[in-house]
């Protein structure tokens, strides 16, 4: 099991750049990515996006990268043998087309000049090493991130163990309790008949139906069968996401909504004060358990 809650954080540094990729989620129903890069390297998005979309199915997820240029080293450094050569291709050029080749310092500078890198080769060099550099960092980011996911979705894990038995306890509670609940409306029923001075006959078919009509509405057996199942599933569920790798919150927030359910259809039901007070008992686990697994992946 993970938690949708997490932060991971990751650098990386060649001679020309610093780079930084802080990863941090909380808890949301669909997988939402905002990243956040310096305006130049905007390109870098889809890549950084889909490096947290290969281990995320649901939260909201913010990346930061923070990518700086180290202060360099601006001496001119010059290629003179290059610098001839290429004084030497425009002097061939002069003389085939008539035209007497001079070199003063002014054409020298010139040919200096475009002899240096070429723009926009540099820029390609750059963008090569800064999105290596990205990668590097946003993985060691994604490490650090996945295994607080882990450490944290084990801690929900036990939390939600917990209050899924406790739960048991009070379906049990509310199973051996309600057993006596048409008994006692009988005993009351037939004591207040009989204060009023009436006649009981226990063969009245008006009698009998009206205790066969209460015994069928206060009979909670279907929901406790129901709610057994159920939390016997939320268990398994949990269980398996140990070794498992497919996202279970959604399953989980789905029996929660079917136990919660059943729970209210047991109160609306009661017509027993212990009953009532379990069932109430019960939606407060419910609701623990509610918040808790809003942070399940």
């Amino acid at each position: 099991m993970k938690s949708m809650t997490g932060y991971g954080r990751g650098q990386m540094s060649d001679d020309k750049y610093d780079v930084t990729v802080e990863l941090s989620s909380v808890n949301r129903k669909s997988l939402d990515v905002a990243v956040s890069l310096p305006k130049e390297w905007t390109g870098l998005e889809r890549a950084v996006s889909e490096g947290v979309r290969n281990v995320l199915s649901r939260g909201s997820v913010r990346v930061v990268v923070d990518i700086s240029p180290k202060a360099r080293d601006e001496t001119f450094e010059i290629d003179e043998a290059l610098v001839h050569r290429t004084l030497d291709k425009l002097g061939d050029i002069a003389r085939s087309r008539g035209i007497r080749a001079q070199v003063d310092y002014e054409t020298l500078f010139r040919v200096v000049m475009l002899n240096k890198e070429d723009t926009s080769l540099s820029k390609k060099r750059d963008a090569e090493s800064v999105s290596a550099l990205v990668k590097v960092s946003m993985d060691q980011a994604v490490a650090a991130f996945v295994a607080m996911r882990g450490k944290e979705g084990a801690a929900l894990e036990t939390d939600l163990l917990e209050h899924n038995e406790k739960l048991l306890d009070l379906v049990f509670s509310i199973r051996t309790r309600a057993k006596g609940t048409a008994e006692a409306y009988r005993d009351a029923l037939l004591a207040r008949l009989k204060q009023l001075g009436l006649d009981i006959d226990f063969g009245d078919e008006r009698l009998l139906k009206e205790l066969a009509f209460f015994a069928d509405k206060v009979d909670v057996t279907e929901e406790l069968t129901r709610l057994e199942s159920h939390l016997s599933q939320f268990r398994a569920t949990i269980i398996a996401a140990r070794t498992g790798e497919d996202p279970v919150g959604r399953k989980l927030e789905f029996l929660i909504q079917e136990i919660n359910r059943e729970f209210n259809t047991i109160g609306s039901k009661a017509n027993n004060v212990e009953v009532t007070r379990a069932v109430l008992d019960a939606k407060n686990e419910v609701e623990r358990q509610r918040e808790q697994v809003q942070n399940v992946e």
